[in-house]
C-alpha cells in the first residue's frame, strides 16, 4: 500500500477515485448506510484508500489510509468543519464543544481545556470509584447469576460518574427519569443519522418526536434547575459545572444559554465514549478469562483487596490500560466521524471538491491487515508499554486540534471502575459470546450484552 503513512499527495491529479455503488436508482448505498454503516465501509475497503460513495447530494469519500486521516484531522484541519450529522447532534447538545465551530468553538477549547488536562481530571477518582462500588454492591444484592443487560449497566455507571463529577452529588432515586430521557434522546439522534427524512420532518408530532421533546424537556429542567441553584447559592463548586459557572463569570466567558449545552454535552457525550467501551472490555474478558484474571489479579496487587482506586496507583496498571486501549481499537466507540471540506484540496492525487463530506473510520483503519497483525485478534500486547503505535493507525479519540477533550477522563473512568469490578466479579455471556456490533451514535452490540455477574469467591 504505496500511500499508507506516507504524506498525502499534492502532486498532478490522478484519474476520479472508485466509486461504490449501490442497488437502489437515485439513493445508491444510502439505504445501506441507514442500515449498517460498518458493512459498508468494509466493501469500500478493498476498492483503495479514498472511495467514493455514490450517495445524493454531495460527494462523500471515504479514507482508509492513516495519511489521508492526518491530513484531514491534523495537516489541513482548518480546510474541514462539522459535518451536516451534527445538526441532529444540536438537537439536544446546542452549541456545545462537540457541534459548534470557530470562532466560538476555539473560544469553548480554551475555557475549557485546563479543567480536563490529566493533573486536574485526578480530583475525581474518589467519586469515580464511590460510583462503581455502588454499582457492585447493587450486583451483590441481586445475587449471583443474574441476568444483567451489560451495555445498560456501563450506561447508567458511567451516567452516574458524570453526574457525581459534574453536579458534585450522588445520582438520587428521583433519577431514574434523568437516565431514561438520556437514553430516549440517545435513540432518537441515533435513528436520525443517514436517515432519508428530511429535516422538517423531526417537527411532526410523530410518537418518536414526541418522546424525545418530553425526554430534552426532562433534560433541560434537570439542567437549568441545578445551574439555577448554584448561581442563586453564588458558589461555583469545585466539579465540572463549578469550571462552567466560574468560565461564565470571566470577562469573554460562558452566558447561561452555553453553560447549559456544555453541561448537556458532558452529560450525554460525557459518559458514552467510556460506557460503550467498558461493554466491549466486559465481552472481550469474558471470552479471554485469563486476561480478566490478569486483571484482577492487577488491581489486587497495586490497590489491595479493599479496590479503592487512587490516582497514583491507577498510573501502574499496564495491563488494565493495553486492555482498555486494545479493546478501542477493535471496537472503537466512535467507529466513524466525519469532516466537511469547506475548500478544495487533494487527496492522494484525487482532487476533494468544496462541500465533500471525509469519511473517517477507526474501525476501518484499526482493523486493517496492512497496518495490524492478525487485526481481529483481541492481543493487549499491543499496547504493551515502551510498544510505539504509528501515527493515526490508531485515533478511537479523534486526532489534530479537535482532538476529544474528554480523553483523560474517560480513560481515568474506564480504570477506576475495572480496578473496582474485576476483583469482585466475573462476567459470563448467556449464550454463545457472539455479538453483532451496531453503530448508532456509538458502537454497541446489537440488542445489549446480557451476562451474568458471578461474586468471585477466591482469594485475591
Amino acid at each position: 500500500m504505496m500511500g499508507l503513512l506516507a504524506a498525502a499527495e499534492t502532486g498532478p491529479a490522478r484519474a476520479a477515485p472508485p466509486v461504490l455503488r449501490g442497488s437502489v436508482p437515485l439513493l445508491g448505498v444510502l439505504p445501506a448506510l441507514a442500515r449498517n454503516p460498518l458493512a459498508v465501509f468494509e466493501r469500500a475497503r478493498p476498492l483503495g484508500d479514498v472511495v467514493r460513495l455514490a450517495v445524493p447530494g454531495r460527494p462523500v469519500f471515504v479514507l482508509a489510509d492513516p495519511a489521508h486521516v492526518r491530513r484531514v484531522l491534523q495537516e489541513n484541519h482548518a480546510n474541514y468543519r462539522r459535518t451536516p450529522f451534527h445538526d441532529q447532534l444540536k438537537s439536544v447538545l446546542g452549541e456545545g464543544l462537540l457541534t459548534s465551530e470557530d470562532p466560538l468553538w476555539h473560544r469553548q477549547r480554551r475555557l475549557l481545556q485546563p479543567a480536563f488536562r490529566a493533573e486536574r481530571i485526578r480530583r475525581f477518582v474518589e467519586a469515580m470509584g464511590a460510583a462503581a462500588a455502588a454499582l457492585a454492591d447493587r450486583w451483590e444484592a441481586a445475587g449471583p447469576g443474574r441476568v444483567l443487560d451489560v451495555s445498560r449497566e456501563m450506561s447508567d455507571l458511567a451516567l452516574d460518574v458524570v453526574v457525581r463529577c459534574m453536579f458534585g452529588q450522588e445520582r438520587r432515586g428521583g433519577d431514574a427519569a434523568i437516565s431514561a430521557a438520556v437514553h430516549e434522546a440517545q435513540d432518537w439522534v441515533a435513528g436520525r443519522f443517514w436517515s432519508l427524512a428530511p429535516g422538517w420532518t423531526e417537527r411532526l408530532p410523530t410518537p418518536a418526536n414526541r418522546r424525545f421533546r418530553r425526554a430534552l424537556a426532562t433534560l433541560d429542567a434537570a439542567l437549568m434547575r441545578i445551574i439555577g441553584e448554584r448561581l442563586a447559592a453564588r458558589e461555583a463548586g469545585n466539579d465540572l459545572l463549578g469550571m462552567l459557572l466560574a468560565a461564565q463569570g470571566e470577562g469573554a466567558g460562558l452566558d447561561e444559554r452555553q453553560v447549559r449545552d456544555e453541561a448537556m454535552t458532558m452529560l450525554m457525550a460525557g459518559h458514552e465514549t467510556s460506557a460503550a467501551t467498558l461493554t466491549w472490555i466486559w465481552h472481550l474478558l469474558a471470552c479471554h478469562p485469563p486476561v480478566a484474571d490478569a486483571v484482577r489479579d492487577e488491581a489486587a496487587r497495586v490497590f489491595g483487596s479493599q479496590a479503592r482506586p487512587d490516582p497514583e496507583g491507577l498510573g501502574r496498571l499496564d495491563l488494565t490500560r493495553a486492555v482498555i486501549e486494545e479493546a478501542m481499537r477493535l471496537y472503537p466507540p466512535a467507529a466513524w466521524f466525519g469532516r466537511l471540506a469547506a475548500g478544495s484540496d487533494r487527496i492522494a492525487g484525487h482532487e476533494i471538491p468544496a462541500g465533500a463530506i471525509m469519511v473517517l473510520s477507526p474501525w476501518l483503519v484499526q482493523r486493517d491487515p496492512r497496518l495490524w497483525p492478525d487485526p481481529d485478534r483481541f492481543d493487549p500486547a499491543r499496547f504493551a508499554p515502551g510498544t510505539r503505535v504509528a501515527p493515526y493507525t490508531y485515533f478511537p479519540f479523534g486526532g489534530g486540534p479537535r482532538t476529544c477533550i474528554g480523553n483523560h477522563f474517560a480513560m481515568t473512568e474506564m480504570l477506576v471502575a475495572l480496578s473496582v469490578l474485576a476483583p469482585r466479579f466475573r462476567l459470563h455471556h448467556t449464550g454463545d459470546g457472539s455479538v453483532r456490533p451496531e453503530l448508532l451514535v456509538t458502537l454497541r452490540p446489537g440488542g445489549g450484552l446480557p451476562m451474568r455477574a458471578e461474586p468471585r469467591t477466591e482469594a485475591c
